[in-house]
């Protein structure tokens, strides 16, 4: 396969490398406008950003840009080679993800995947495993806090630049508890926000507090933020027979934490040797190789002529709708709250 990404920064990179190490992957090559072709030490070919791209050259592109140029890249990928790899968020708003989703539905072959690799972690697989019939039991509960210290240059990053970005913290970070959630227990609703921009003032949330509920009435809730100077990744999951702990993540950075998933046993008074406090089994993964297995899950789907197993178009949208609900909701507030 020939490969064309769009965009050369973070996620450009890891991409980058993910597809150098695939066995299908024949050739690479980057889209850039920001990039120095005799410093990028490309096993591509560099095509400056006024060139006509030869889409006919090309069997897959991945889009890894800022969000603002996301639908347009979709559109036009879907439309020339058929097989699309989107990083999230699909699109600023919702209007974006529409423009994408009509674009996919209008071809009757192609294969369209997003980057929501946190659900391929070690730690939210082992978890995902553990709930339901034969682990700990239905879901009774889930609590999730996803967030990071922002930096000195927070204020400057085109992340919280509303008409680039679309929104803040939520749809930045958020997006991926938001599908965690759903992987576990199914489609969410929104019950009730709260969006502050209480510290970084940059015209976008950079706290953002959703309760949320299943179609069977089952609460979650989310604290996704730019202001949690240590940075957290944590997942509580109470069940009928017990809970999952998952916390610390795999990053490139390191700065979250060891990953590990408790695994604790529900123990009433005339069972337990510590009242309120069960056995607990600690799971250490020290190990991510998420990115690899959505790539090739979605080259796989390419070669195969199948749907992708994960990061789908319905499941994005199911993403979006929340994303949309809540910012809808935190609107009205506003509007209320100056009336």
């Amino acid at each position: 396969m020939n490969c064309l990404i769009f965009g050369y920064g973070y996620m450009g990179k890891i991409r980058y490398q993910v597809l150098r190490r695939h066995p299908e992957v024949q050739s690479i090559t980057v889209v850039d406008p920001a990039m120095d072709p005799s410093t990028a030490g490309l096993d591509g070919v560099l095509l400056p950003p006024t060139e006509k791209i030869p889409w006919e050259r090309f069997d897959a592109a991945f889009v890894c840009t800022p969000n603002n140029v996301t639908a347009e890249l979709c559109v036009e990928g879907l439309r020339h080679c058929g097989h699309v790899f989107c990083e999230k968020p699909p699109g600023r708003n919702w209007q974006d993800f529409c423009r994408i989703s009509e674009a996919a539905t209008a071809l009757p072959r192609h294969t369209l995947v997003f980057g929501f690799n946190h659900r391929l972690h070690p730690c939210v697989q082992a978890a995902r495993a553990l709930i339901g019939k034969g682990g700990l039991g239905d879901v009774l509960y889930i609590k999730g806090t996803y967030g990071k210290s922002g930096g000195a240059r927070y204020r400057d990053g085109w992340r919280n630049k509303r008409e680039i970005s679309g929104g803040g913290i939520l749809l930045d970070q958020g997006v991926h508890m938001l599908d965690i959630f759903q992987f576990f227990v199914g489609q969410l609703t929104v019950v009730d926000a709260v969006l502050t921009d209480s510290f970084w003032d940059c015209g976008v949330e950079d706290n953002a507090f959703v309760l949320l509920r299943t179609r069977d009435g089952v609460p979650v809730f989310l604290h996704s933020s730019a202001t949690l100077w240590k940075h957290t990744f944590r997942i509580e999951i109470g069940c009928v027979d017990g809970y999952l702990i998952a916390s610390g993540f795999l990053s490139q950075t390191g700065s979250y934490g060891r990953e590990q998933l408790v695994v604790g046993r529900r123990e009433f008074e005339d069972e337990a040797l510590a009242l309120g406090n069960p056995r607990e089994e600690i799971i250490h993964f020290d190990r991510d190789d998420s990115w690899d297995k959505e790539v090739s899950d979605f080259i796989a789907a390419i070669k195969d002529g199948r749907p992708a197993n994960h990061g789908t178009l319905d499941e994005a949208r199911s993403v979006m709708e929340i994303i949309r609900d809540v910012y809808a909701l935190a609107e009205r507030r506003d509007i209320k709250g100056k009336s």
